[in-house]
């Protein structure tokens, strides 16, 4: 096992595209929405919730599927789509254009974990178990989320 080296990075000018709008993808837009420059959305189908926030452009949407084309301007490239033959074949996309790719589904894709995140501005504390025990991150999430963010 490898463990991760939990890194703060500044996403202010960064364009992080989704591919898939499903559950897991609005959770992790919600969570990335006020620490990224720009966040597209790709898919055929997206949460209400996704739908919200592009009608409140607080994201660009697209809802078809995915191109090769939406990379090009993309820093930073999540798929949450669960079709592994895609994802396997995106995560190429990413390796050859230098794009960090992360895959909700499979974690030896990922370039990077999403992880679990605790705001009481100004602290942000991020969670992770190095992708080895999803269970053992979220209940620490949860416990963090108790002590530390706003009742």
């Amino acid at each position: 096992m490898s463990l991760y080296f939990p890194m703060y990075v500044d996403l202010s000018s960064k364009r992080v595209l989704f591919i898939g709008g499903g559950r897991i993808a609005a959770r992790r837009i919600a969570s990335i929405l006020d620490f990224a420059g720009s966040v597209t959305v790709v898919a055929p189908e997206v949460e209400p919730v996704i739908k919200m926030l592009a009608d409140r452009e607080m994201l660009t949407l697209h809802q078809r599927r995915f191109s090769e084309d939406d990379l090009d301007d993309a820093d930073i490239v999540l798929a949450a789509m669960g079709h592994p033959g895609t994802e396997v074949r995106i995560a190429g996309m990413c390796r050859r254009r230098g794009i960090l790719f992360n895959a909700a589904s499979d974690e030896s894709l990922c370039d990077f974990y999403f992880p679990g995140i605790v705001r009481r501005d100004p602290l942000v504390i991020g969670v992770s178990a190095s992708g080895e025990n999803h269970e053992l991150a979220a209940k620490a999430t949860k416990y963090l989320k108790g002590l530390f963010e706003k009742k």
